[in-house]
């Protein structure tokens, strides 16, 4: 990431930044409010979704919030649905795009975002496989060409906490690092059991509940652990060299299940031996903890506990306890950024390469074999379609009894 101050770019005569967002789900709505949140003039003027409803019900919970309402003005007409939305809201006049559609789609709207000349926040993972990876390289270049201003949604990068304590790591504080350990061991999710109606298209039912399938989220354990992951690159400066791991599906059976796992846990290899232990899970009733710990041949250090880095506090306590809150700050540094008025941010190499690394793990998991970062990135499976359209044939479908063939390792890889 660069740091230097720049001139701000890409703004209206007025400096009012006007945001489009693309894909209306919780997590997009979340990041708009937060975007509109931000210091100086800002104005939500275009979104962007599959499922038309989903922008009125997103419409209807940032309207909730009084001090919102005046920065919202998205009309009939700069309400786009459909799978050329993105594109259309591009067309737009708009500054900056914030993109949290699920995962699959994001490398070619990050794409399209820089091609368009827009600065971008985008949630992870970035990507979830490694022709996705291979992309998000280029695009972080054309970026960076274009002193484009680009934020992911890796909040720890932006938690004071954790910039303080991974300072001291790198200033030697705990010695030579010889080992991380993570865990996101959480009791469900990925909206697992929600049935598909038999009137609802298989394509429209896999896109609505794309959490617990591979194609469209990389894997619960890329869609969460790429978090505790990316931590590890950070404290260690590079990635892996190499990893293998085991687990599987144990109660996540049945309809309504996708083809994603329950349970993983991985052993990634780091220059001069280093080890990254990392253990992910969603199985109701097991113990729930998340976390990253640091050992160094002077002591260790525990980052943060939590699923958002501070212990039991939720991000809405954040909020009430007027506390510093990682979601607004990336959306603060993010816009200070835009604006010239801070640090030039352009985070999208280590959003590729964090999330290129727990892909890298899932590979590893569902073959059960050891796999190097070069095989890893080299590797030319791609999980979705080039393109999707409402005509394209899901890359996975399930048997006569709803069920969806998952991976087995040593078996079937996919």
């Amino acid at each position: 990431m660069q740091t230097e101050a720049i001139p701000k770019v890409h703004l209206s005569v007025d400096e009012t930044i006007r945001i489009g967002l693309v894909g209306c789900g919780n997590r997009g709505t979340g990041a708009c409010r937060e975007s509109l949140l931000t210091p100086g003039p800002v104005r939500l003027v275009a979104m962007a979704d599959l499922f038309p409803e989903r922008i009125e019900t997103a419409l209807k919970n940032l309207s909730k919030y009084e001090e919102l309402r005046p920065k919202i003005d998205v009309p009939p007409e700069r309400r786009f649905t459909g799978f050329d939305a993105v594109h259309r809201l591009l067309a737009a006049e708009v500054d900056l795009v914030l993109l949290a559609t699920p995962p699959y789609f994001r490398p070619a709207h990050y794409a399209a975002a820089i091609r368009a000349g827009k600065h971008v926040f985008m949630e992870k993972p970035c990507c979830i496989d490694a022709p996705g990876y291979q992309s998000l390289l280029q695009t972080n270049q054309e970026a960076q060409r274009r002193r484009l201003s680009v934020v992911v949604g890796l909040q720890r990068r932006h938690q004071p906490s954790y910039l303080e304590a991974i300072e001291k790591i790198h200033q030697g504080a705990l010695g030579q690092v010889y080992l991380i350990r993570t865990y996101f061991n959480m009791p469900g999710g990925g909206r697992a059991g929600w049935i598909k109606p038999p009137e609802m298209p298989e394509l429209e039912y896999q896109i609505r509940h794309w959490g617990v399938f591979v194609w469209l989220c990389g894997d619960f354990l890329v869609e969460q652990a790429t978090h505790q992951i990316d931590v590890a690159n950070w404290v260690l400066g590079q990635t892996p060299l190499r990893v293998q791991g085991t687990g599987g599906r144990q109660v996540r059976i049945g309809p309504g299940n996708g083809d994603v796992w329950d349970h993983h846990f991985l052993e990634f290899e780091y220059a001069n031996g280093v080890r990254l232990i990392c253990q992910a899970r969603q199985q109701p009733g097991t113990w729930t903890h998340v976390s990253e710990t640091v050992h160094g041949d002077r002591g260790q250090l525990t980052l943060g506990t939590g699923p958002w880095g501070y212990g039991k506090l939720t991000p809405r306590e954040l909020r009430t306890k007027r506390l510093i809150n990682p979601y607004q700050r990336e959306h603060d540094d993010l816009m200070a950024s835009i604006r010239g008025q801070g640090p030039y941010r352009c985070e999208g190499d280590y959003g590729a390469t964090s999330s290129m690394t727990a892909v890298m793990g899932r590979m590893a998991s569902y073959i059960g074999q050891m796999i190097t970062w070069q095989d890893a990135i080299q590797s030319e499976e791609r999980l979705g379609p080039a393109q999707c359209t409402w005509q394209t044939p899901p890359p996975t479908l399930p048997n006569a009894h709803g069920i969806y063939p998952c991976a087995l390792p040593g078996l079937k890889p996919s």
